[in-house]
């Protein structure tokens, strides 16, 4: 026979035959594990168990848990059996087997396979009561925990099913759907105050594979709505922050993270890699590169957008008939037009709130449930919480996803001639610019420009500004955003002298360090 075999069952175990089936006389050593169904679990009188098992993936960690336990140890041949189905009283519901050259390798090595197969293989178990009743319960009594050696970097003292124990009671879930949250792999792009509530969720749900998205660095005026992260972290990558946060969770579950920009070199393999993306982005050339991504690669996409004590969301699903993000809006919004949460601010609570709506939509999708947004926009007023539900339908004409579509792949959007990027700028060279910011007063403190001239965008006329045009323009702000809708307005008017400053006034202070050093 095979060195080793792992199994789930349908029917009763016949456990001399499986002990026979190791017998080798080159070995000296045959230890092995039964787990039977008893009548009492804490207190209560049990008639039976019922176990339910999502085989796919029990079979694959299985065959793992014994190829690992094969390298830790020196052993002959291991097999593992695990029962699915009714059990009745007295039935073996388990039954591991190892044999090996001595004793203390078949022991040891009996130990690991079964305290990881309890840990690790999605496997639920109802007790049935004599009372009538049934509940899902722990597959491991807590009390039997005990040191063991897993990947993740925070080991529990306590079975995975434990954390589902109360959504795993609804209905519509059970040890099923668990099992396609297990299975489900999740994107989140940006980690900020929509990925921060909705990656919580997810992995607290236990979504398997979670992605985390982003390239900035945490700042304290991050902290008030992206909730992943403590005053601590500052200055740190939000990625890994993000990862470290969501393992501690939930050990149980896979994160990983994507630290390059998302764009439309970068998007293909990432929509490859998963099932359902989030875009928990706060800019619209991410939004249009997203929602773009979800109908040319065939990957339901769940978006949200929040302004100020406002926010919207909708569900792209290449597969519905509920139309694009072009459909509604067939072209993005001119730069600057609407302002991102820096710039005209945000009550922390309100991303909060999409951010879980945006789980709760993925976890509709895995799962199946009616309701999720693939034909509708939700829009919401946190003052007043007014809400309103929006039809959606596919428009015939609609560029990527219409009848005779125009877009067959992602845009490469390419600098215009007068943004200026601060690899192409050197301390020096700024005094020959007039240096105005179009920040409002409340964004100047994070990174002032005491030399600046102060121009709030709010209050920005192209026709009246205030400068001459004797000497080049740099215009600064945010991030770049707002500067360049500027540049492009005041050149429109005829100052051909105007510049925008790519990423706006973080880029702006990371020249004047390079000058003090």
């Amino acid at each position: 026979m095979p060195p080793l075999i792992f199994e789930i069952a349908d029917e009763p175990l016949n456990v001399p035959a499986l002990a026979a089936s190791l017998a080798n006389r080159t070995a000296g050593a045959l230890a092995s594990f039964e787990g039977w169904v008893r009548d009492h679990n804490d207190g209560r009188q049990v008639d039976g168990l019922d176990y339910e098992v999502f085989k796919p993936l029990a079979q694959s960690e299985g065959d793992a848990i014994l190829e690992e336990a094969r390298q830790k140890f020196q052993v002959t041949a291991i097999r593992a059996v695990h029962r699915h189905g009714m059990l009745a009283i007295g039935d073996c519901a388990v039954w591991v087997g190892v044999i090996a050259s001595h004793r203390d390798e078949a022991f040891r090595a009996c130990r690991y396979v079964i305290d990881e197969v309890k840990h690790r293989l999605p496997i639920w178990k109802k007790e049935h009561y004599r009372d009538g009743t049934a509940e899902w319960v722990n597959c491991q009594h807590p009390g039997a925990a005990h040191a063991h050696h897993h990947t993740q970097d925070h080991a529990p003292a306590f079975a995975e099913a434990d954390m589902y124990a109360r959504q795993m009671r609804l209905p519509e879930i059970g040890a099923a759907g668990q099992a396609k949250l297990k299975a489900a792999k999740v994107l989140i792009v940006g980690a900020g105050g929509l990925g921060s509530p909705a990656a919580l969720m997810l992995a607290a749900a236990g979504v398997g594979k979670i992605g985390i998205a982003e390239f900035d660095l945490l700042e304290a005026s991050n902290l008030h709505r992206q909730i992943l992260y403590a005053a601590a972290d500052v200055g740190q990558p939000k990625a890994a922050l993000a990862a470290d946060r969501l393992r501690a969770l939930n050990p149980f579950i896979q994160v990983e993270t994507h630290k390059a920009r998302v764009d439309a070199e970068t998007l293909p393999a990432l929509f490859a890699a998963y099932d359902i993306v989030l875009d928990c982005t706060d800019n619209f050339t991410a939004k249009y590169l997203l929602a773009d991504s979800a109908i040319l690669f065939g990957k339901p996409l769940v978006q949200a957008s929040i302004h100020r004590f406002e926010g919207q969301l909708l569900t792209i699903d290449p597969a519905s008939d509920g139309g694009c993000l072009r459909c509604l809006w067939p072209e993005p919004p001119p730069d600057g037009m609407i302002g991102n949460c820096a710039e005209v601010g945000v009550l922390g609570v309100v991303p909060g709130l999409f951010g879980t709506l945006q789980a709760s939509e993925a976890l509709k999708i895995i799962l199946g449930l009616p309701g999720a947004l693939d034909r509708h926009l939700l829009i919401m007023d946190a003052l007043t919480l007014a809400t309103r539900r929006i039809a959606r339908r596919k428009d015939a004409d609609c560029a990527l996803c219409g009848d005779r579509p125009t877009i067959h792949a992602l845009s490469r959007p390419t600098a215009q001639p007068f943004e200026l990027a601060a690899d192409d700028l050197t301390a020096g060279m700024l005094t020959d610019f007039r240096i105005v910011d179009l920040r409002e007063p409340e964004e100047r403190a994070d990174y002032p420009l005491p030399q600046a001239i102060q121009w709030p965008f709010s209050g920005f006329d192209p026709a009246n500004p205030p400068f001459d045009s004797s000497a080049p323009v740099l215009l600064v702000c945010g991030g770049g955003v707002r500067s360049l809708a500027g540049a492009r307005a005041l050149r429109a008017r005829g100052l051909n002298e105007v510049y925008s400053l790519v990423g706006g006034a973080k880029a702006f202070a990371q020249l004047g360090r390079q000058a003090a050093e």
